[in-house]
């Protein structure tokens, strides 16, 4: 019995260096600051693999199928967004304690706080695909 759990634990390394061999380096975080009340989250995308590793503030964490059309959505909103850094940046009135920040890092780069209303295309097409990301994550991290 052991040997087998080892064989399986060896050939589940093996499937996820594989995954993770194809990213070239790139790579994709939504980070949700979260609050008060709710407990932030950072969902790391493999590009290539349209796997997310779900990273929880309390340090679990958990690698996650998402949808192959919002890997592909998101990649190609940041690809026409240009530099996140050179995003405009939009601000808002939050509270001090409940309220929450979300950003969009690739490569090293990270956006201006998204959660806030974007009056920028680009802007507010990331912050669409970033939301629908972290809760297609969270739903799958629900439902373990």
């Amino acid at each position: 019995m052991r040997h087998n759990e080892s064989v399986r634990n060896i050939a589940k390394a093996i499937f996820v260096l594989s995954g993770c061999a194809l990213l070239g380096g790139a790579q994709v975080k939504i980070i949700d600051t979260g609050s008060t009340n709710i407990p932030g989250v950072n969902v790391v995308l493999e590009n290539s693999g349209h796997y997310a590793m779900v990273e929880r503030r309390d340090g679990s964490k958990q690698r996650v199928k998402l949808k192959k059309e919002l890997c592909d959505r998101l990649l190609r909103d940041l690809k026409a967004a240009g530099g996140l850094s050179e995003l405009p940046k939009s601000h808002c009135m939050k509270s001090a304690s409940f309220g929450s920040s979300l950003y969009v890092e690739y490569n090293g780069v990270r956006s201006a706080d998204l959660s806030c209303p974007q009056r920028d295309d680009r802007a507010a097409a990331l912050k669409k695909d970033a939301g629908e990301i972290l809760s297609a994550a969270k739903g799958r991290e629900l439902s373990r």
